[in-house]
Order: structure tokens, then sequence, then C-alpha cells
């Protein structure tokens, strides 16, 4: 069995006092060659211990599955007959996984197949639930073309979201479904036994006490797959959807669908025309979330081998349009409520390569990519951004957490395997919930050819959160070739103790895939505090992700 080095939480066990005799080892170690025989860059970061800024909310590290390709069916549900090991046929490798990086939700069904989705028709005793046609399946082969089980509904998810300590994030059909529907399925979900008959259908399909489901999406990708409205158009949809909404079982956080962060504008029209069409009807129809959208592409670099620098540093370059995207689109959304009362929601990101490299499980596993470092330091990048902007974020989700896309896992049949990306979760774990503090870096740039462009990329990127009296700072290196050695000054406290560990490998990249072994998994790297406990020194090797844990005073 493939043994995972999962971080441990930090306790005094794992963590060493720096001695004299540590503190001379140090400077050996750092005079000593960098772990890929390359020469250094020297960092400088200063880091304040008694400034706590905003939560970073446990739900900026959720996650988005939907019923495409391999996803649910054999990713996660193999069925309760299945000789692969399941809970209730759900597959409990993943159950399993996901508890252990303390996956704060799920976002189903869709997606774009959210808005031909039927709530009604994932109900009640599964050989007796409808085949539909789910057209985000068309590209399967034989008889299984375009057929939707219906095997997977709201029971098995609400039973995935309780067996892995998730919440529920359900999103409701704007593109071929009516207010009437959404009402019902949120009552469906939501009210107790003996009020509203569907309350009792539940009941009578197995599940007496209520899901208690609170994040509802209205539609998705309204500008396109979802019913391809204008914003305005969007927004009278929007309204009538939730102005019935059935408050008297709960109160919800309705997430309106936002922009595509892909387009070259950034969709910064979409926001505005929503927001503007929104005037004049009242605070409380304002949705609590807004949903952008973004995903990866290799615009510069895509006609280029995949093991490329070319393409490497396109992808995280990228990805780094995300912080701009918060930035514009939170300053338009502050044009129409100066308070801020609506929050950014980014349900779907992550990276999405080229038609040509897809569909790598095989023919019937749509979107599925390769599981590379590359992705994994994009992953980084992106958390970091989201704890930077922790104030502006609701919710995140990454697209999608198995055999799609940008995933954490992928599966085929009884094999299971852990993507690079996965492992990023499970070190940034310690910032859910924490508070973002301050962390200032005199890091600079670096430039890199990308196709027949040039690209800008920072030296180091990081962020930082307090806990009580445990820090994280997590730290991404996204040159191929070049270390950086980095000392960080404290202030406003001293550390006690560190450790540290690093997410990297000799081959930038590097894949994981089924049937092969886990390469990439973290690994501890050593890191030394002075006397004083007022200044760390750390090498952060190429293309690398760094997590430092600090006990302070």
């Amino acid at each position: 069995m493939q043994k995972h080095n999962l971080p441990p939480q930090l306790t005094n066990e794992h963590l060493v006092k720096p001695s004299r005799r540590d503190l001379i080892q140090s400077v050996t170690c750092l005079l000593a060659a960098p772990l890929f025989g390359q020469s250094t860059q020297d960092v400088v970061a200063r880091l304040r211990l008694d400034q706590p800024g905003p939560q970073i909310s446990r739900h900026i590290y959720g996650q988005f599955i939907e019923h495409l390709g391999g996803v649910i069916y054999d990713g996660i549900w193999v069925g309760p007959e299945s000789k692969i090991p399941n809970i209730r046929g759900i597959r409990q490798a993943f159950v399993e996984a996901m508890k252990q990086i303390r996956v704060p939700n799920f976002r189903w069904p869709g997606g774009c197949f959210a808005d031909e989705y039927h709530w009604r028709d994932g109900i009640g005793p599964r050989e007796q639930r409808p085949r539909t046609y789910n057209m985000w399946q068309a590209d399967y082969p034989g008889k299984d073309k375009g057929v939707e089980p219906n095997a997977f509904g709201t029971h098995e998810f609400i039973d995935l979201c309780r067996l892995t300590g998730a919440e529920p994030y359900l999103a409701a059909n704007v593109g071929s479904g009516s207010p009437r529907e959404f009402h019902e399925w949120v009552l469906y979900c939501n009210a107790p036994e003996g009020t509203v008959s569907v309350a009792d259908l539940r009941v009578r399909n197995g599940a007496k006490e209520p899901f208690n489901v609170r994040y509802w999406g209205v539609g998705n990708e309204p500008w396109g797959c979802g019913g391809n409205f204008k914003p305005e158009e969007y927004a009278t949809e929007y309204r009538r959807f939730v102005t019935q909404y059935p408050y008297a079982y709960g109160q919800p956080f309705l997430i309106a669908a936002g922009p595509n962060g892909g387009a070259r504008d950034g969709h910064l029209s979409w926001t505005r025309g929503f927001f503007q069409a929104m005037q004049g009807h009242g605070p409380r129809l304002l949705p609590h979330g807004w949903a952008l959208h973004y995903y990866t592409g290799q615009r510069r670099s895509a006609k280029l081998p995949a093991n490329s620098p070319d393409r490497f540093y396109d992808v995280l370059e990228a990805g780094l349009r995300m912080d701009t995207l918060i930035e514009e689109h939170w300053k338009v959304m502050g044009e129409f409520d100066k308070e801020h009362r609506t929050k950014l929601v980014v349900d779907e990101w992550g990276v999405w390569q080229p038609r040509e490299e897809q569909q790598v499980l095989g023919p019937r596993y749509v979107l599925s990519q390769h599981g590379t470092l590359r992705d994994a330091l994009h992953a980084a990048l992106t958390l970091d951004i989201f704890n930077r902007h922790a104030e502006k974020l609701a919710m995140c989700n990454l697209a999608q957490t198995i055999n799609c896309l940008h995933s954490l896992f992928a599966a085929r049949g009884d094999q299971f395997v852990r993507l690079p990306t996965y492992y990023v979760f499970a070190m940034y774990q310690p910032h859910m919930d924490a508070r973002r503090l301050p962390l200032e870096m005199e890091a600079g740039t670096f430039t890199a050819k990308s196709g027949q462009e040039t690209v800008t990329l920072p030296r180091l990127a990081g962020s930082a959160s307090r806990s009580d009296q445990s820090v994280l700072v997590t730290l991404v290196n996204p040159h191929l070739e070049m270390p950086v050695r980095l000392r960080v000054e404290l202030s406003g406290g001293q550390a006690r103790e560190a450790r540290a560990q690093v997410l990297t490998h000799e081959d930038p990249y590097v894949e994981h895939d089924v049937g092969k072994p886990e390469v990439v998994q973290p690994r501890p790297l050593r890191v030394e505090l002075n006397s004083a406990g007022t200044v760390l020194s750390v090498e952060v090797p190429a293309h690398a992700v760094v997590a430092i844990q600090l006990r302070v005073a």
C-alpha cells in the first residue's frame, strides 16, 4: 500500500528548540549547495505576529464535483454492490482522503450539469429512478453515451458530506428549471417532518432529520451554458428565484452566478450589469455571494510540449491573474454595494489543459488530466492569493476534485491515487479559519520566455496566518532552477519552535497517474531560528511549495 506523508499537526514531539549546535549546523546548511545544484537568490521577509487580520474562512478550501466524465461515477460513486471498498456505495478511499484534509464543503451537482438537472430524478429507490439525458456526457462511448443513471442524487450527496464532514453547497437549475422546483428542493432538504409534504417525502426516502443545507447557488454560468442571458436578464431571473425563498426553514447563503474570469476583459461588464440591474430592489434581494469562475489556460504555449519551460511558466503566470480579478470585481461590486454585503465566491478555478491532453484515463473520463507538480504550484499560488484576500472571499471551490481538470485524485476501477495538488491542500490545512498575518517580502520578480512572449513571475510568493499560538507560513518558489535563501524577521512576538515541509521533485514535470507510485509527497525541510526566536532562516528549493509552522510565545 502506498504510504502518504501527510503533514502532521504542530505538536511538541515534532518540534525542536534551536540549540547552539543546531545554529552552527544551520549556517553550514545554508551555505551548502542547494537541493538541485543551482545558485540561490536571497530574499528578506518581515512577519508581524501581533497583527492578526481577517479570518481565512475554511470554505476557501472547498471542492467542486459534477456529473461529468468520471467525477461521480467511478470516481466517487462505485455502488454498494461493488468489490471496491465503499461506504454505502461511496468509494472508501475517497472518503478517508477527504477527511484527512478536513474538506469544508462540496459544490454539486454542477457546473453546467446543474442547469439540466431535476432533483426529483435523483431521489427514491435507485432501481426506480429514471435514466435521463446528460448532454455533457455526449462524448461517452457505447451505450452510456449521453445517459445519466441518477444513481447518485441528493441523499447520496448528503451522505458524502456527512461522511467527510463537509457542508453541502447545492446549485439550483435556472437554465431549464423553475423557482417552484428550486423552492421545493429547499423544502425537501430543510423542512422538518410533519410540515410540508415534500419533507414527509424525504422521510419516506429514509432521512427523518432535515439536511440543513445553507449554501444555495442560483444557476451556473448564465452568460453561457446556464441560459445565454444578458446580465440584466439574469438579474431578473435571480430575483424570481429568491423572492419567494422559504426562509421559515433556515437562513440561506445565496450565491448568484457571476462572471467568466477567462474573458479578455475579465468580464467586468457582467458584474457591473448585474449589480446595476439589482439597484432599487432592496438589500434583502442582494446575493450573499457572487461567483467568479476562472480557469487557467495556456494562451501562449498550448502548441508547445506539456513538459516545456514555456508551458510551465505560462500556466503559473496565467494563474496569478486571479489576484487582479478579485481586486477588479471587488471594486466594481463596491460601486453598488458600498458596505460589501455581497462577498466574492470563486466556485470554479484551476488549470484547464489543451484538449489533446485530456481524457488521459480513457475515453469516458471527460476532461481528465495528468496530475503534475506544476499544477500543485499553481494551486499553492492561488490559495495564497485567496488567503491574502480573506476579507473579500466567502468560499472557493477547486474544479474538480477527482478525475476531471485540476484534480486532487485520479481513480479508475479499483485504482486510486492522490495527485500532487492534494498535498498542497494537506500542507495548507492550518490556514483554515486562522487569522491572516501581514507577510511582507522583498522578493522581486524574474522573467521567462513563453512561446513568443515574455512572462513575469515573483521570485517567491506566500501568505501567513495565526491560530492561537500556532503560525503557518506558506511559500511558493515558481522558478524552475533557482532556490531562494529566505530570512524572515519576526516582530510582535517570538517563535519558540519551528518545523517545515517541502513539496517538490527533482523533475519539475513529474506526473502522478493511476497504477504508478506517488513520488511527489511532502517531506521534512530544515528550518532554523536564532536564539532569540526573532529570525527564521530556510532555503526554499526551486519549483517547490513550503509550509513552515511556528509555535509562538
